[in-house]
């Protein structure tokens, strides 16, 4: 009855979205909240192993880029701890969860993808930064900058791995 309600385009924006708000204005308290959603979107997922499979490499291929990003002096969080903290790997998982249902769209559309990858990410992380989640660790426009190149490549790379671990989806 409720098999692939997660991958309903409303459904699953609407469950990022409490996961994004969660992790970034709540940091390691959110954890909780987010293991609940995912583990509700895997519940209600028509494929729930094939979408761990997605949801955790791209996951880790996106927390590899952030940790990269923090060594180098992108990001600040609390306490100058030199990796991401764990809100961030959660927020990674949401985000994958996102590729194959509410982001399907963009499953073989590399150039918009980066594109639109480019101008999303960057302003994300600017939001996530003005709510108090971290710290720039260069002026706004470097930062940004900065963001934006990363996302041009690799918002199209996490679609890429997603359609090739997971395989196109069609339309729910």
């Amino acid at each position: 009855m409720f098999s692939g309600i997660s991958e309903r385009f409303w459904v699953n924006l609407a469950g990022f979205q409490l996961i994004w708000w969660s992790s970034v204005l709540l940091g390691n308290s959110a954890a909780p909240i987010v293991l609940v959603l995912l583990a509700l979107h895997l519940a209600f997922h028509r494929q729930p192993l094939l979408e761990t499979r997605v949801l955790i490499f791209c996951a880790l291929l996106g927390f590899i880029i952030d940790a990269l990003l923090t060594l180098g002096g992108v990001f600040v969080f609390d306490r100058g701890q030199p990796w991401p903290p764990v809100w961030l790997v959660l927020l990674w998982l949401g985000f994958a969860a996102t590729l194959r249902q509410c982001l399907r769209f963009f499953s073989g559309r590399y150039l918009l993808s980066a594109v639109t990858g480019s101008v999303a990410g960057a302003l994300t992380y600017w939001a996530a930064i003005n709510l108090g989640a971290a710290d720039f660790g260069f002026a706004v426009v470097p930062s940004v900058v900065i963001l934006a190149v990363v996302w041009l490549g690799l918002f199209p790379a996490l679609m890429l791995l997603a359609d090739w671990l997971g395989g196109h989806r069609a339309q729910v």
